[in-house]
Parts: C-alpha cells; sequence; structure tokens
C-alpha cells in the first residue's frame, strides 16, 4: 500500500467517524505510538473501548501481523483478533524467557530439540498401546536407555536457564504485578517510605497525564518505579525527593506522573515507552500536535546530571512548545472572533426579533383598536337601529291626539334640557308611559331622562324606555293615569336628562 493510497484511506475513514471516534484515535496515536490506520482497527476492533484497546496494545496482544491482518480483512466480518493476554503473561518487564531464548536457539541448531517432546508423548502413548495390547517388556529397557541418552541434555538446559535467569534477573528485576494496584496506591507507599518532599505527582492514569500536558502544552514528566531496583531507594532519596528537582519541577512547570511497574498504570506506561534500563525517567511534551518522547533518561544518574539533562532537554524542546503554544493561541483567538462575530450575530438577530416583535405588537395594537373600533361603532349603529325600531314602535302605541274641546283633553308642555318646547294633548285617563313615550319619540338625543314638575319640584313616576330592557314599559307605575299623577290641564313639565 503506496502512501497516497494509505493516505487516502485514512481521510476517508476518518470523514466516516464521529467526532468522539476521531479524538479517541488521535488520543490512541499519542499515547500507543500506531498510526491512524493501525489506531483506527485496534480501536474498533474493540467496539471503540479506548481503555480496553489501548490496556491490550501495550501488553503486547496486538503484532505486526495481526494488525496488518485487520487491515487486509478489514472489509469481511473479521473486524480484528485479541490475543488473550493476562496477568500470567507479565512475569518480565518486555524481557524474552530463557526457555523461549533457548527453545529457539536449540531449534535452529539442533531439531532434534523440537521433536523431542513429540517423539518422548509417541513413545510414551505407544507403549501404553502396547501394555494394553501385548504386555510387551521390551519397551522398558529402551526407555531406560533413552531417558540416561537425554539425560546430559537435560542437565545442561537446566544450567543454561539458570544462568540465563540470573543475568536477566540483574537486568530485569522480576515482575510481582498487582492487578488492584492503583496510582493513589503507589503515592502514598512513596510517602510512607520516602517521606512527603517530593514533586507534586499528577493524580490520574497514565493516558490522563499525557491527555493534560497535551491540552494545557506542558511538558510532562514520566518515572517508572521500580521495587526490584537495587539501588531504588537511592533513587528515590537523593533525586526524586532532591530540592533541586523539586525546584526544577515548579520552575519548568512540568506534569510529574509515576507509578510502579507493578501497577496496571505504571506497566502500561513502561510498556509505552519501551522501557530498557532502571531507574527510568522520560520527557514527553507536544510537537506537530503529537505528544512525544523528548528525552529518555535510564540508568542510575545523581541528581546534578538528571538536572542538566532536563533543563537541557527542556530548552532543546521549548521552541515546539512555544510554536505549539503560539498555534494554539492562533485558533483560541480564531475561536473567540468566530465566537465574537456569533455573539455579535446572535445580539443583531436578537435585535431584529425584538424590532420585529415591536412592531407586530405596534401592528396587533393598531389592529385591536380598529377592531374595537368597528365593534362600538357597529354597536352603536345597532343600538341607534334599536332605538329608532323602538320609537316607530312606541310612537305607534300612544293613542292618537285627542280634539282640544274634548273635556278630559289636557294640554301638556314639555320643556327640554336643550330650550326645546314640546305641546301636545292626552286624554287625562291615558297612563304616564304616554309621556315618557312622546318624548322618547321626538327628541333622538334624550335617552335616560325624568320628567319633573316645577313647583312643587317633583318626579313623575315612571321613566324613559330603556333601550335594552322593555319590561319598563309595564310596570305598574309607568301605567298610572294622568289624573293619579297629580297633574293638571295646562302644566308645564320639565325633562330631566339623567346622562349629562
Amino acid at each position: 500500500m503506496s502512501d497516497y493510497s494509505q493516505q487516502d484511506i485514512i481521510e476517508q475513514i476518518r470523514d466516516q467517524l464521529t467526532e468522539d471516534q476521531r479524538k479517541k484515535v488521535s488520543q490512541f496515536k499519542d499515547i500507543s505510538g500506531m498510526n491512524d490506520l493501525e489506531s483506527y482497527h485496534i480501536l474498533r476492533a474493540n467496539e471503540w473501548n479506548f481503555e480496553i484497546a489501548l490496556d491490550l496494545t501495550l501488553e503486547g496482544a496486538y503484532n505486526h501481523d495481526i494488525i496488518q491482518n485487520m487491515i487486509q480483512h478489514s472489509n469481511g466480518n473479521n473486524n480484528g483478533e485479541q490475543t488473550n493476554v493476562t496477568s500470567s503473561s507479565l512475569r518480565r518487564r518486555n524481557a524474552p524467557t530463557s526457555s523461549t531464548m533457548f527453545s529457539a536457539a536449540l531449534s535452529s541448531s539442533t531439531p532434534l530439540s523440537d521433536n523431542d517432546s513429540n517423539t518422548s508423548a509417541i513413545n510414551d502413548n505407544e507403549n501404553s498401546n502396547n501394555n494394553d495390547n501385548n504386555n510387551s517388556l521390551f519397551m522398558i529397557p529402551w526407555n531406560a536407555a533413552t531417558w540416561l541418552l537425554r539425560l546430559p541434555y537435560i542437565l545442561i538446559m537446566n544450567t543454561l536457564n539458570t544462568i540465563y535467569d540470573f543475568f536477566i534477573s540483574m537486568i530485569y528485576p522480576t515482575l510481582h504485578y498487582d492487578p488492584n494496584g492503583t496510582v493513589e496506591q503507589f503515592i502514598r507507599e512513596f510517602e510512607e517510605k520516602y517521606g512527603q518532599q517530593h514533586p507534586t505527582f499528577f493524580r490520574g492514569t497514565y493516558s490522563q497525564v499525557i491527555e493534560h500536558g497535551k491540552r494545557e502544552i506542558r511538558f510532562v514528566l514520566i518515572y517508572i518505579h521500580s521495587p526490584s531496583y537495587r539501588e531504588i531507594d537511592k533513587f528515590c532519596s537523593t533525586v526524586i525527593a532532591a530540592q533541586k528537582f523539586i525546584d526544577l519541577i515548579n520552575a519548568e512547570n512540568l506534569l510529574f506522573w509515576s507509578c510502579s511497574v507493578d501497577y496496571p498504570e505504571g506497566y502500561k506506561a513502561y510498556q509505552s515507552l519501551k522501557v530498557n534500563q532502571y531507574p527510568f525517567m522520560a520527557l514527553i511534551g507536544l510537537k506537530n500536535h503529537k505528544m512525544i518522547v523528548m528525552k529518555k533518561m535510564e540508568g542510575f544518574h545523581n541528581v546534578d546530571t538528571v538536572v542538566a539533562t532536563l533543563r537541557t532537554a527542556i530548552q532543546n524542546n521549548e521552541f515546539s512548545l512555544m510554536a505549539a503554544r503560539l498555534d494554539r493561541q492562533e485558533r483560541d483567538m480564531a475561536s473567540l472572533i468566530r465566537a465574537q462575530q456569533d455573539e455579535a450575530f446572535e445580539e443583531s438577530l436578537k435585535a431584529d426579533q425584538e424590532k420585529e416583535r415591536r412592531k407586530r405588537e405596534e401592528r396587533e395594537k393598531i389592529e385591536q383598536k380598529e377592531r374595537l373600533e368597528r365593534q362600538k361603532q357597529q354597536a352603536e349603529e345597532e343600538r341607534k337601529q334599536r332605538i329608532s325600531d323602538m320609537k316607530k314602535t312606541l310612537l305607534a302605541d300612544i293613542s292618537p291626539e285627542p280634539d282640544p274641546d274634548r273635556s278630559n283633553a289636557w294640554r301638556i308642555m314639555f320643556k327640554l334640557p336643550n330650550g326645546t318646547r314640546l305641546e301636545r294633548r292626552f286624554l287625562c285617563t291615558d297612563p304616564v308611559k304616554y309621556l315618557y313615550y312622546y318624548v322618547f319619540c321626538k327628541e333622538m338625543e334624550l335617552i335616560n331622562f325624568k320628567l319633573r314638575t316645577n313647583f312643587p319640584t317633583r318626579d313623575l313616576p315612571g321613566h324613559s324606555p330603556s333601550v335594552d330592557d322593555n319590561s319598563l314599559s309595564n310596570s305598574s307605575d309607568m301605567n298610572l293615569p294622568l289624573e293619579k299623577c297629580n297633574l293638571d290641564n295646562n302644566i308645564v313639565l320639565f325633562v330631566h336628562d339623567l346622562d349629562s
């Protein structure tokens, strides 16, 4: 696969990923050292479970052949093969066991050693069959002779294994793996053994401190602690707890993380950083948007050497962090400008919406006012129409004006509020309501009024007709005859407008 085609595949895959999946691929690549395509296939094989995928990778479950097989079969049903790695596989920290090493060596020089166990198994099966079937005694001396021939080889192999294990243990101390050990537990044990004077530990996982350093663009100093190392106490007391070392960490604003290699997080860091010798330190920083190892320190060094080496490494790589900070500032500034533009746009949009809302409310108020005016006008027109209809009805109810020569015909004069005078003859037996009907029908503006006498001043029984209720016209006081209302012929009645 060429670089162009691989990059093309990576771009196609990246376009199909969610934002969270892209972030996981980036973090996994930074921590594990894999490329984009390898990181994608390993994460996908583990259903995007970041912790499980990272644990398996750091434990060596994904070698080159497995990853290539996953890539080649990425379009099939096989999503990647996961090797079952347990704590029993962690006996040695990245060191080959003596049995595998010498078996490999002997298999290349003496093929007999690879087939020896198979031959023994075949012979055992044959002996079992012969004993069951033939009960032969010939195999007993044969097996004894074979064992004697193999005895020198067995002794030599055991001796070589013992010697190899001794030398390996001098370089790679035995790992007493504790699957329940945590970073907090290591810090607590460190302080109990070496005291409270030490750099401030980052309290989190290995992946978290790497992510924290990347996010804040800070150097990360990793110290892998090996309790089995013979000079570990001296190193912790004279280097880790030294004031010079602590001052350097504080002055350079480093993130300091440490854990025992016997604990899962420490072993995970050990696998990722490919530790060869103890004591081990690694300075990690951001470069080209990736967290990379900028300096490794392996083996025992005094505090002056450690501080000088770290200071030099920091100075040599400070430009990378400055460039990353500048790039981050530019991105933050661009984000800030976009945010301000978005905020200004939102404010402008809100202002436009508020302006439109006010216009709409004003328009609705005008429409409401116009609607009320129309309703009021319509109600007034309907009222006038009712009054007009009522006047016609009431005018028809009034008895005809009697002749002046009739003895029971009274001339009654009405003086209106506007000074106008009305005059008409009524029979003295006519009900008083006819007087109200007459004034009501003759004067358009008078709606609610009373009839009064002047000397003495008193109100006549009854009331002007109600526009909304005609029941008053039939009340008892409205039907009183004029002669019973203390009225005389040629009387003047004053019309009192109750609405004025």
